[in-house]
């Protein structure tokens, strides 16, 4: 997920925008604990981020609009709307790390997210039929994601060429009201299935779920890198 991308980008250009906040200590590129300084920084100030800062037009991390989302397999179709995710401004930073000779960083976090949308669902789960439209809230425990990405510096500012990340979780915990109609008898039923066999279903729904929290993060970092010149994100 590229959240991590959101908040560090928050975070370095928030320092240097305008008058530097007490609660903020700027990182040098030539401290040579550098990872542990932005990781420290991170850590200390990115929750306060995830938050929201309209004055340097950053939008909320948490809650975070999601939007729709369709997960379309052969045998599952669900659609959610009116997706918000919770969660992510209680983020915990495993590590990071830079290279700045490279031009490459990873971070490594992990956090505990709520999602909850209107869904319309239709299709089959392993050989189970499935169907609902109702509300649905899916809860994720330890959600640790890890990126890895390029930055490089065009016309005086950061951008990121290529990323990739990977995430892994303990749980996941499924709630869908309405399943068939109301019929209590097959919706505790399937209920009780679908968070029995938690993973089988998680695979389908997370790639195009985290796909929508990457897409508004990188929206954001856009926002940021284009607006906050690179010798500022980091100083001498």
């Amino acid at each position: 997920m590229r959240v991590h991308l959101c908040i560090l980008a928050a975070v370095i250009a928030t320092a240097n925008a305008g008058s530097l906040p007490s609660y903020i200590k700027p990182c040098s590129a030539s401290d040579p604990n550098l990872n542990d300084c932005i990781q420290k920084v991170i850590t200390a100030i990115g929750p306060k981020f995830a938050k929201g800062i309209p004055e340097l037009g950053v939008a909320s991390m948490d809650p975070v609009d999601l939007g729709k989302i369709v997960v379309n397999n052969p045998a599952l179709k669900i659609i959610f709307t009116d997706t918000v995710l919770t969660g992510l401004g209680d983020f915990v930073v495993n590590s990071f790390k830079i290279n700045t000779d490279k031009g490459k960083a990873a971070l490594d976090f992990t956090a505990n997210v709520t999602l909850k949308a209107h869904y319309e669902m239709d299709g089959q789960v392993l050989i189970l039929p499935i169907k609902g439209n109702g509300q649905a809230k899916i809860k994720i425990t330890n959600l640790n994601i890890v990126i890895k990405y390029d930055y490089k510096t065009v016309d005086g500012h950061w951008v990121v060429p290529s990323y990739k990340d990977s995430y892994k979780m303990d749980r996941a915990q499924f709630k869908f009201n309405n399943l068939f109609g109301g019929n209590k008898e097959l919706a505790d039923t399937t209920g009780k299935f679908l968070n029995e066999n938690w993973n089988v279903i998680i695979q389908e729904i997370a790639p195009p779920a985290l796909d929508q929290i990457i897409r508004k993060c990188v929206e954001e970092v856009t926002k940021f890198f284009g607006a906050v010149p690179a010798d500022q994100l980091l100083t001498a």
